[in-house]
């Protein structure tokens, strides 16, 4: 059964089939070749898959950063990003940076940081003589931060799946996210001595700083109050979710007053339209995970590792280039919930902690994002740019490095991700 599924679901793949369409035809032939199991297994596990409370959370941290989205919210953190660090040589550079780690905490998706820092970022950064592929570039990979810096989706997904604190993890991509950032603004500061990018003619003044932080203090507060609430056990990722919903409705709708109740409508019918294509990955893949669980895959695939004989660094950096592989070709979502349980086991075996592991997947297929040929991030950043997706493609090369710089760092440097769950868990 596991190698129908996995014959099948590639072949579609490659012939254009939708991810979540493919990982349920998989199933459903594994089942027909099998002959063991009935049918109507496949509906009755599907329906199971999603039947979960944990997971309602996906749909309310999807609204909120909808909400955000078509506020100005996006524009009150650049302004604060801009006092912070637009003195800086390559200070747009910084700018788009930071402001993707700010909008990272109120949005929890790379895809939203992509469209909403990008159509603010990419026209200024190309008035001030930076090419509109290199502006693409620093806005594509910066993204990557939001799915990282809590509250984060893939998080979600990956502790419903394996049944890890969905606390824990979000402080376990915290560290990183921050790493992530931290890099690519040495490699903007270094490209701008290079290529003669500008910076803002002096330091902002305290007083334009000031104004811009109590600009920006109501939205930093919403990932401060989310964090804050599920780590110190008041309420749970989902609650969470609702205390974000109410909070991003009260700042659009009763602070800044920007839209009408229209506006709310379509809102919502985006966010519910962004939901269902998650969670029908969700439950499509429920179906393989049950026949993974009944073929015992998990248990032999550790008995093959440890039967190699080889020492488990060389393990984790198989798992890493595997996963890379699979991040240019399975968006992230249903890459994780995939392979997050068929993975898990055999990097415990090699002492890894499931909230590690946890984090060095969703770094990983965070790059995923912004490759070819399918990277989301990649695709709605050409668009924004206005620049063709292989011009955006070698311009990222650089910064995707520093990704991959930071995943190594989390996958043999444990406390990098765990220092902060132990905190508290």
């Amino acid at each position: 059964m596991i190698l129908t599924v996995f014959v099948v679901f590639f072949v579609l793949l490659i012939i254009g089939v939708p991810v979540a369409i493919a990982i349920g035809s998989a199933a459903m032939g594994a089942f027909w070749l099998d002959g063991t199991f009935p049918m109507a297994q496949v509906p009755h596990k599907m329906v199971n898959g999603v039947y979960s409370f944990p997971l309602v959370a996906v749909p309310l941290f999807i609204l909120a950063g909808a909400l955000a989205g078509e506020t100005s919210i996006a524009g009150r953190l650049v302004r604060l990003a801009t006092a912070l660090v637009g003195h800086i040589r390559g200070g747009l550079g910084h700018v788009n940076v930071a402001s993707s780690m700010f909008f990272g905490g109120v949005s929890g998706s790379a895809v939203a940081d992509t469209a909403a820092v990008g159509s603010l970022m990419i026209p200024a950064m190309e008035k001030q003589g930076y090419s509109r592929e290199d502006a693409g570039a620093i806005t594509i990979t910066s993204s990557t931060i939001g799915v990282l810096i809590p509250p984060s989706i893939p998080m979600v997904l990956y502790g419903v799946t394996v049944g890890s604190s969905v606390g824990a993890l979000f402080l376990a991509g915290l560290v990183p996210g921050i790493l992530v950032g931290l890099f690519l603004m040495v490699a903007v500061y270094v490209m701008a001595k290079r290529k003669g990018w500008p910076q803002a003619e002096s330091r902002a003044p305290v007083t334009e700083l000031w104004d811009a932080f109590k600009d920006a203090i109501l939205p930093l507060l919403l990932p401060v109050f989310l964090l804050g609430a599920i780590v110190t056990g008041l309420t749970t990722a989902t609650e969470a979710g609702v205390i974000g919903v109410v909070y991003a409705l009260f700042l659009a709708g009763v602070v800044y007053r920007e839209f009408t109740f229209r506006q709310l409508g379509t809102i919502v019918v985006e966010a519910a339209v962004n939901t269902a294509i998650p969670l029908f990955v969700v439950s499509t893949t429920s179906v393989v995970a049950w026949v993974v669980a009944i073929e015992q895959f998990p248990a032999s695939l550790v008995d093959f590792f440890n039967g190699l004989d080889v020492a488990p660094w060389m393990i984790l950096i198989l798992i890493n280039l595997f996963l890379v592989v699979i991040g240019m070709f399975v968006d992230l979502v249903p890459a994780l919930i995939l392979f997050a349980p068929i993975l898990l086991p055999v990097a415990v075996a090699q002492g890894v902690d499931p909230i590690q592991f946890g984090a060095i997947m969703v770094v990983n297929l965070g790059v995923g994002l912004v490759t070819p040929p399918v990277g989301n991030c990649l695709y709605v950043g050409a668009a924004v740019a206005k620049v063709p997706v292989g011009r955006l493609v070698r311009a990222s090369l650089p910064f995707l490095l520093l990704n991959f710089l930071t995943l190594l760092l989390v996958t043999f440097v444990p406390q990098i991700s765990l220092f902060l769950p132990s905190l508290f868990y």
